[in-house]
């Protein structure tokens, strides 16, 4: 079992629980079997407090599950990969309604209602029961961890859905008569239930992975953000002034009290070990869903966190011949894909450290072909090679493999990177032909496979020919690193055990600013988010080609032993492509550590001033949208969007941003397979262009281009829930499910 303070499960079923909680040492939860269950225990303190500790089990259920089509996809951060799955909540197609349709992974319409419902049942049962309490040492984190639990699930479902239930007692037997209550309403409430948690909640939690005040903080200048943005415009008039001023307030306390880390690799990308190191106890966390590999809770409900593999693209298949599937690479199943147009042209790429550390650029090799005519090849320079070279330390059982098998180079035109067609794959599976054709600088082996952002035909062209980076639904991407994880006891697996962290003290910074721009003082404002872009900046000595992710835990991880057959066959590769992107890999190594000994500097943000990455962002957007080239607001919340991806890429927060601030319809440009059928790739072509003479592979969405404003701002009321509730005793008719339903649907 993890011990040092984690926070463990605790399972409630029918309303009684299995479990009790106990001061014991280092541990949060002793496990003890009651024989004997029934509903008076909860009219016990011990009951209630126990009942308020199984809600955290909320949030692991929300990533144990996949949460990711409520809150990555459809945005401009995010298409669908090659799997498909949940396609219509990217494309916002016929399919998406209240029962969506799709394969047989499809997350269900219900999926977001029908679990923040249950868990807002339990909290309400607690609240409800609060005189059970007086007297009870534990009465305020009991009643302020139920508080906090009910504000966070309503603030999410009213973004989600706009009017809902508010539902702040518990059921006493079944219940079918739900109307749905206004926004305002439900703000209020949330509002309420947020400042008492803040009030009973403690400074500093007992044990690591509980709520604490700064975390009711958090969450209060959120709502108080959220309630004075667009989508709440047709009401807030009378709350905006007063909620900006909050949300400062709140912001401000918690960045006081959880200053950000020094390090923006010590949030994901140093990981080394699950539940033990800087990436999963660090200041900057506010809120995290805790998971365990310990063997008492394997098997419990939600032990694993599956966002590891909604990113992973297929490695064994995009690098094909030099690579199979590892555990410290990571299961593909390929959900999601970064769009090309907006990722690979949202950071600095010689300046901003991010992008390095959020993205996986190189894999290893770690197959060795079967087949002798498959294992010797002709190099650029003429000479020919046997990748039997390339596996003797795999002869050892000491070391990860060390050649470079595939790399994502991200070469845009300012930084000067020429690759040419003939050396770059740019189709999904790599072909053959374009096999060992650029050099490894750190070992001298020549790499198998190669793609990049552009190609060119010659030297001596001024502009590019292909991508190898197309809107297809495929897995061909640079992808997200920063849920991988080695320390893990089972190949193949598509749960890892690192703790998701739900909210941070830097996304503070970012409410900070927002509520000032919002306010008028617009270079204030940008100003706020200069400690995030300082952390982003690389250090004076930092080797800004040095690669991490959390699958490099698999080195030191004490679960190699168990599966034998993968211990020394790894993909993590501990370089990047920085010098192939911005430029010194055919350089020397005294050009790199020249680059290396000095710091970085990202420029000083005004509304006069904007990078050039955002300046391409907002005339991108203003092709359909004249605002982002002339609205001083319009461009001041565009670039604090932008910085917030740049910051917090994937980590489930767009959707809800870009629903509340009514930017999702712009946005959307940037997602090609929602934006349109017919695709265009960043080079404005409609299909795989080949080489001259090639076949052309179109590109094309059939289910793109649907999304409606009046519609799709908000979700679909599912049809379980229609179908359950009754309106003055009976069934409702076809009429009735269509005026509580939300417009379009």
């Amino acid at each position: 079992m993890k011990k040092n303070n984690r926070l463990f499960s605790i399972l409630a079923v029918a309303g009684a629980l299995l479990f009790s909680v106990t001061s014991c040492g280092d541990k949060f939860l002793n496990e003890v079997q009651r024989t004997k269950v029934d509903s008076s225990y909860l009219d016990t303190p011990d009951g209630l407090y126990s009942m308020s500790q199984s809600l955290y089990l909320q949030f692991r259920q929300m990533f144990y599950g996949e949460i990711w089509a409520y809150t990555n996809a459809g945005t401009n951060e995010f298409m669908i990969g090659g799997d498909g799955a949940s396609e219509a909540y990217n494309t916002y197609d016929t399919r998406y309604g209240a029962k969506v349709e799709g394969s047989a992974n499809t997350v269900g319409a219900n999926h977001v209602w029908g679990m923040f419902y249950t868990w807002l049942n339990r909290a309400n049962t607690i609240i409800d029961k609060a005189e059970i309490l007086d007297g009870y040492a534990k009465k305020d984190e009991t009643l302020g961890t139920a508080y906090f639990l009910r504000g966070y699930d309503y603030l999410f479902l009213v973004n989600q859905y706009g009017d809902i239930p508010l539902v702040i007692h518990a059921a006493s037997g079944p219940e079918r008569e739900y109307a749905r209550d206004s926004r305002k309403d439900v703000y209020e409430q949330i509002i309420s239930d947020l400042e008492n948690a803040y009030k009973l909640l403690p400074a500093k939690a007992d044990l690591d992975g509980k709520v604490d005040k700064y975390a009711a903080a958090h969450f209060l200048a959120q709502a108080h953000l959220w309630r004075a943005s667009e989508c709440n415009a047709d009401w807030n008039s009378s709350y905006v002034n007063s909620d900006l001023e909050e949300v400062i307030k709140y912001a401000k306390i918690v960045v006081d009290a959880h200053p950000i880390v020094a390090r923006f690799e010590d949030l994901y990308a140093n990981h080394t070990k699950s539940g033990s190191d800087i990436t999963e106890k660090n200041s900057e966390i506010l809120l995290k869903a805790s998971y365990d590999l310990g063997t008492s809770e394997r098997g419990s409900a939600y032990t694993g966190n599956m966002t590891l593999v909604w990113f992973v693209m297929p490695y064994q298949n995009a690098f094909n011949g030099f690579m199979q599937r590892d555990v410290a690479g990571g299961r593909s199943y390929q959900r999601l894909k970064n769009t090309p147009r907006y990722c690979y042209f949202l950071y600095d790429l010689e300046n901003d450290s991010r992008f390095w550390k959020s993205f996986k650029t190189t894999w290893a090799i770690n197959k060795l072909p079967t087949k002798e005519n498959e294992m010797t090849y002709k190099v650029k320079d003429g000479s020919t090679i046997n990748t039997k070279e390339y596996f003797g330390e795999h002869n050892t059982e000491a070391t990860f493999s060390k050649y470079l098998g595939g790399m994502y180079i991200i070469n845009r035109k300012e930084y000067g990177q020429k690759f040419l067609t003939e050396d770059i794959d740019i189709a999904y599976n790599a072909k053959p032909e374009k096999r060992f054709r650029i050099v490894d600088y750190n070992t001298g082996k020549y790499i198998p496979t190669v793609k990049a952002l552009l190609t060119y035909g010659s030297e001596s062209a001024a502009e590019p020919e292909n991508t190898s980076m197309n809107p297809n639904k495929d897995g061909q991407f640079a992808m997200l690193n920063k849920y991988l994880e080695g320390d893990i006891d089972v190949y193949n697996s598509q749960y890892s055990f690192r703790d998701f962290v739900i909210a941070r003290s830097a996304e503070d910074y970012f409410f900070w600013a927002e509520a000032l721009i919002r306010q008028g003082k617009i270079n204030e404002g940008l100003a706020a988010l200069k400690p995030i872009r300082d952390r982003a900046q690389f250090r004076a000595g930092e080797e800004r080609d040095k690669y991490m992710d959390g699958g490099m835990a698999f080195e030191t991880s004490s679960y190699r032993s168990s599966i034998s057959a993968y211990t020394n066959r790894s993909v993590f590769y501990p370089k990047n492509s920085y010098f192939y992107s911005v430029g010194g890999w055919d350089k020397d190594q005294a050009y790199r550590d020249a680059v290396n000994a000095e710091a970085s500097v990202l420029p000083t943000v005004t509304d006069g001033n904007y990078p050039p990455e955002d300046q391409y962002v907002m005339d991108f957007l203003a092709v359909t949208n004249p605002k982002y080239k002339s609205d001083a607001f319009t461009r001041a919340l565009c670039f604090v969007l932008n910085e917030k991806s740049r910051e917090m890429y994937g980590e489930s927060l767009r959707y809800n941003d870009l629903v509340r601030t009514r930017t999702l319809e712009d946005r959307l440009r940037f997602n090609d397979q929602a934006w349109t059928q017919d695709m265009t790739d960043i080079l404005g072509h409609t299909g795989n262009q080949g080489t001259a003479g090639g076949d052309i592979e179109k590109y094309y969405s059939p289910n793109g281009g649907n999304f409606k404003k009046a519609q799709h701002y908000l979700r679909p009321i599912p049809l379980e829930h229609l179908n359950r509730i009754t309106k003055d005793g009976h069934a409702l008719t076809s009429d009735e499910i269509n005026e509580i339903q939300n417009p379009g649907y």
